[in-house]
């Protein structure tokens, strides 16, 4: 049984917010049960039992993850307790040859296997939801969560660094990573030099994977590839609650061959979409927007610029919507830094931001069929 099934045949949730939670998991990611929480149909504790109920796993509770073993957690290590969403809680019995380990998918053999063996003691698995485990993830391992992950709004000061660490009652995402090469610096003032960066996608090929584009990470991954050799960079964003999240991206290289370090990684941009800025507006009328940027202090397109390390400040940029039921749920933009966009880089642009959405239609579709 799924936990869909399990929650309607309880009449914990309606159908509306089932295909509710299923729609926002298209768009954004993340697990049923996270979406639903953030949509305000479940609470944790809620989702808690229905996991265990569903899984026949024991819950990991907040209080054996506040106290989860040190040692063990040194042992597991960040890395691999990120990438498998695990959090050591403590030893089993006084032998100390078998020990407790939350997992978000705790009917991972692979996972399970891999745990044990870092552990050097048999693993009981138990069930913890997406959201709690990302928190205590963060908490026990120092590693930000994922702005996809955080309630949104402004960037965190040191001053807030405690409030971020309060335990989500809802929670609010943002995902993978920024591609960035390294950055080449220009000869001319003509634009980018196509033949240092040859083009990894035509467009053709761009518009085929889109609209065979089995979820929406292969839909950011399109945009990420045909970036290359047309423009210096491009970043998709998610749209939620108002603001911009860096999702994917793409910035070109240069001769050096140094990497560009922004300062800012792309997982942790969160831009207001208030004011006026090409990204308000291309939100705003869901028509995509090509030219400078509409502000003459461009503080929203600053702050980009300064993540992406762009230099010296582009002259034109392109946002390109990708509207779901007329809401914008990604806004594409892309930059050169050496002149003005290629008129065709924003027709094709435009064209894949249409099949994008028609995709993503598709994809809801066949969520709630499945």
């Amino acid at each position: 049984m799924k936990l869909g099934t399990l929650l309607l045949r309880n009449a914990a949730i309606g159908l509306s917010q089932l295909e509710g939670a299923l729609r926002n998991q298209v768009l954004y990611g993340g697990r049923l049960g996270t979406n639903l929480v953030e949509l305000g149909y479940l609470d944790l504790e809620m989702l808690s039992a229905y996991l265990a109920e569903l899984t026949g796993f024991p819950i990991a509770t907040p209080t054996l993850l506040d106290d989860a073993d040190v040692a063990l957690l040194d042992r597991l290590g960040a890395d691999d307790a990120h990438r498998l969403r695990a959090v050591p809680l403590g030893y089993l019995g006084d032998a100390r040859d078998a020990a407790a380990v939350a997992f978000v998918a705790p009917n991972d053999t692979a996972a399970i296997e891999h745990v044990a063996a870092r552990l050097g003691v048999q693993v009981t698995p138990y069930i913890v939801p997406e959201l709690r485990a990302l928190y205590y993830l963060e908490k026990h391992f120092g590693l930000p969560r994922r702005a996809r992950f955080l309630r949104p709004g402004r960037a965190a000061s040191e001053g807030e660094a405690e409030r971020r660490k309060a335990q989500p009652a809802q929670g609010i995402v943002m995902p993978p990573a920024l591609t960035l090469e390294p950055r080449r610096k220009r000869s001319t003032s003509e634009g980018p030099d196509l033949d240092a960066v040859p083009v990894a996608l035509s467009f053709g090929v761009a518009c085929e994977r889109i609209d065979g584009a089995p979820h929406r990470e292969k839909i950011a991954e399109v945009f990420v590839e045909f970036a290359k050799g047309r423009c210096d960079a491009l970043v998709v964003f998610l749209i939620r609650d108002g603001n911009a999240l860096g999702w994917r991206g793409y910035v070109a290289p240069q001769a050096a061959g140094k990497p560009a370090a922004p300062k800012t990684p792309l997982e942790e941009l969160s831009l207001p979409l208030g004011g006026t800025s090409s990204l308000q507006t291309a939100h705003d009328t869901g028509q995509p927007y090509v030219g400078p940027p509409p502000e003459t202090a461009r503080p929203v397109e600053t702050r980009l610029w300064l993540a992406l390390g762009a230099s010296p400040e582009p002259r034109h940029v392109i946002v390109v919507p990708v509207l779901v039921k007329q809401r914008a749920v990604n806004l594409v933009y892309a930059h050169t830094v050496g002149g003005p966009l290629p008129q065709q880089l924003a027709v094709e642009l435009t064209e894949l931001g249409a099949r994008a959405q028609a995709s993503y239609l598709r994809l809801i579709r066949q969520a709630r069929g499945s």
